[in-house]
């Protein structure tokens, strides 16, 4: 008789770490391409890093199958990237309850890959979410910081602008249909490995 366990191994928290730094790596890189472009680029940085990231989330949910694993890769990947200097807490901070509650949904689901997808679309918007939110709330307070780094309230303006309004909601549905296009994507390179179940 088989009986399933739902304990962790360890190996899993060594795929998980292994590719949260990929996820961080991908975040930096993604986000260094948009610094050196125009500005508006900024919108789509998170759409860009699910539809690079959907493959490896989809593989890592789908090998470890357990609730909460999505949370950990995703939010260990920010984490990693918010040591580098160039991330924010409010950032991690969106990314983990936003996860936590696509964990749900992607554990209740039987670890649906429409499931991992949306889940994963959710995260990357949550990441943008956690970008845009001091803007929204707090704008004189981030202006004051990012003056005090060397930049001119217009330069900063500028920038802003992306992070608001339509720009705002824009990055926000990108990084969910690249994120559940990337997923996909993985869908179609992994078809081998997984089967749906």
């Amino acid at each position: 008789m088989e009986t399933k366990t739902n304990h962790w191994k360890t190996s899993y928290f060594v795929l998980i770490g292994l590719m949260a730094a990929i996820y961080a790596a991908v975040i930096y890189g993604v986000g260094m391409l948009t610094a050196v472009t125009i500005p508006v680029m900024h919108v789509f940085a998170p759409g860009m890093t699910g539809l690079l990231m959907g493959p490896i989330v989809l593989f890592v949910v789908k090998t470890v199958r357990r609730f909460g694993v999505l949370t950990l890769l995703a939010g260990l990947g920010v984490a990693l990237f918010t040591l580098t200097g160039m991330g924010s807490i409010n950032c991690l901070i969106f990314v983990v309850i936003i996860g936590l509650i696509a964990d749900v949904i992607i554990a209740k689901t039987g670890f649906k890959t429409l499931s991992v997808g949306i889940g994963h679309g959710l995260t990357q918007a949550a990441y943008f979410t956690g970008g845009v939110f001091p803007f929204l709330f707090f704008l004189e307070r981030e202006l004051a910081k990012w003056q005090e780094m060397g930049m001119s309230r217009e330069e900063i303006l500028e920038y802003v602008k992306y992070f608001t309004g339509t720009f705002a909601v824009i990055g926000i549905v990108s990084a969910i249909v690249f994120g559940i296009a990337g997923v996909y994507i993985g869908k179609l390179i992994l078809k081998r490995h997984f089967k749906e179940r």
